[in-house]
């Protein structure tokens, strides 16, 4: 005859692999290396929060690891510092992190509210024109 413990583990057991199976899944999602920015020491940003760059109408997903900006009347994804950006030194320009946004959201999809909490100052350093969601010539 089984004690009631026995009993008791031997009926928890099927339980027991699904919970580190899901832990199992879990780590491998969270523990995905997370590409760096190249300006994000500088900025003391560890890659945990979207970023804004409001004189750039441009953002920084880390889930995605890239950058969106706008471009022919839609926002559009870049793994690489977008073109109009090559010459700007990030590492120096204004950011707003965006905390407490889950990852797996979009920031893009919300732009105007971004644009109007955190606006433009105009004092971006481009030799080439910004993109500027909304405008029909895109700049």
């Amino acid at each position: 005859m089984m004690s009631r413990f026995t009993l008791i583990m031997l009926l928890m057991l099927p339980f027991m692999g699904i919970a580190q199976e899901m832990n199992t899944q879990n780590k491998t999602k969270t523990d995905k290396a997370v590409k760096v920015p190249t300006w994000a020491q500088a900025q003391n940003y560890d890659a945990s929060a979207h970023v804004y760059f409001p004189d750039y109408y441009t953002f920084y997903d880390p889930a995605r690891g890239g950058y969106l900006y706008w471009d022919k009347n839609n926002f559009t994804f870049s793994p690489v510092v977008p073109s109009f950006l090559e010459k700007v030194d990030l590492s120096k320009s204004r950011i707003k992190i965006l905390k407490g946004l889950s990852l797996d959201l979009h920031p893009e999809q919300n732009y105007p509210y971004y644009m109007k909490l955190y606006p433009a100052d105009g004092n971006g350093n481009l030799n080439v024109p910004v993109p500027i969601p909304g405008n029909p010539a895109g700049h």
